[in-house]
């Protein structure tokens, strides 16, 4: 059987907190917004999308060698912004300030390992970030981007990374499901 999972860095509660303040507050802006609901909050490193149940191991055992000689890491979440653009935003992110370059490394080792398991190579470089929301319609677009510009620099706080995660994704119409499959730890 076919599952859907990605490797990610799960965030803390006060962190989880602060950006659920800060969604709450652009909601009232009344934008077509599909917000990312609180407990889903997490940086992906690796999208893999559906893989043979039966190949997880080995992605767990993928995971655990591009962690070796990583030792747990800080990051700061500060600052937020949309992708593609400011023009035409898609995604409503808050900034992930990685100033020892560990995510990147992590994903780039990911990136390179999983291709031996038939997961395709990534093109784009890869970002840190947290989405927060994903914009469906244009409908009050300035006044969320005004609004969401007041906290250009807004800091959430920082934390202290211990674990990647491997989560598996259920579609569901309410939205996804994320349930965490294996904790690889830092040491």
């Amino acid at each position: 059987m076919n599952v859907r999972i990605f490797v990610a860095v799960e965030i803390t509660g006060e962190i989880r907190k602060k950006l659920a303040e800060f969604q709450d507050e652009l909601k009232k802006v009344d934008a077509d917004v599909g917000w990312v609901a609180p407990e889903n909050l997490h940086i992906t490193l690796k999208f893999i999308g559906h893989i043979d149940e039966e190949k997880i191991e080995t992605v767990t055992g993928i995971i655990k060698d591009a962690l070796t000689h990583i030792k747990p890491f800080d990051l700061r979440y500060a600052g937020v912004g949309t992708f593609p653009t400011e023009k035409n935003p898609r995604v409503i992110f808050a900034d992930v300030i990685d100033t020892g370059g560990v995510l990147a490394k992590i994903h780039e080792r990911l990136d390179n390992q999983l291709m031996a398991v038939g997961v395709e190579h990534e093109d784009r470089k890869f970002e840190a970030h947290l989405t927060v929301g994903r914009i469906k319609t244009r409908r009050n677009v300035r006044r969320l981007i005004e609004h969401l510009n007041s906290y250009n620099g807004f800091d959430f706080g920082s934390e202290r990374v211990m674990q990647v995660a491997l989560m598996k994704s259920d579609l569901s119409p309410e939205g996804p499901i994320y349930t965490k499959l294996h904790g690889v730890d830092l040491v």
